[in-house]
């Protein structure tokens, strides 16, 4: 049975609220080789890998998530491409890459900022997406989050800080827009709501009750960098 989570990002290109212009522009502005080799960690059902493939041609790829079902999405998406997916730990992967992508899956290495170290030591460039404070979060709003702590994540100057104290450049950055906040998680609770059973419910009504909440709209953010050593 798939998770409330996977039920509502169905149909959705990416999980998280950055759209699509945005990342192909991110994935453009990668500098890269040659045929080179991208690595993605957490890369879940594929899309962003397969998306610098197409971009970066001739390219090869090799994605790695611990989601069995999402490997196997990526799997049957990649129609040829000269990619490969792996259910596979990001730690157990090892030698350099021509670039390291990790958007949104930063728990893959461990969490912010332990999982910037990880990729840098991966490649000498990286496409990395992560959710930054705007505001100082609420308690409540942490509670809503699932149990999240203010510690995990970092104000935008920390973020940037933290991929420079790392070796990184920032080359290029992007962020989402509160209306791609909305448009991205109005889409998972409504299709958590059309299915229709208490687990998509209440993921459904979890994140209308978030959206809810002083601050709810404009306390998380995200941004999507272009990182070179």
């Amino acid at each position: 049975m798939p998770s409330a989570s996977r039920i509502g990002h169905a149909g959705v290109a990416f999980a998280h609220p950055m759209p699509e212009t945005a990342v192909d522009a991110a994935i453009a502005a990668l500098p890269l080789p040659a045929e080179p080799m991208v690595l993605d960690t957490g890369c879940g059902s594929g899309e962003i890998l397969l998306r610098t493939l197409r971009s970066h041609a001739p390219a090869r790829g090799l994605g790695v998530d611990l989601d069995a079902d999402a490997i196997a999405e990526a799997r049957d998406r990649a129609n040829g491409a000269p990619a490969r997916f792996e259910v596979r730990d990001a730690a157990s992967v090892r030698g350099t890459f021509d670039a390291v992508i990790n958007v949104g899956s930063s728990h893959a290495h461990g969490g912010f900022p332990a999982a910037l170290k990880a990729i840098r030591a991966l490649g000498p460039v990286a496409l990395y997406g992560e959710g930054f404070w705007q505001r100082p979060p609420s308690d409540a709003f942490l509670a809503a989050l699932g149990g999240a702590t203010v510690d995990e994540l970092s104000d935008l100057d920390g973020l940037r800080a933290a991929a420079r104290e790392v070796g990184f450049d920032i080359v290029h950055e992007s962020f989402a827009g509160e209306q791609d906040w909305a448009d991205y998680e109005e889409t998972l609770a409504a299709n958590a709501e059309r299915h229709g059973t208490p687990e998509t419910l209440a993921y459904a009504r979890r994140i209308r009750d978030r959206r809810a909440l002083p601050g709810g709209t404009n306390t998380l953010g995200f941004a999507l960098l272009v990182l070179r050593a």
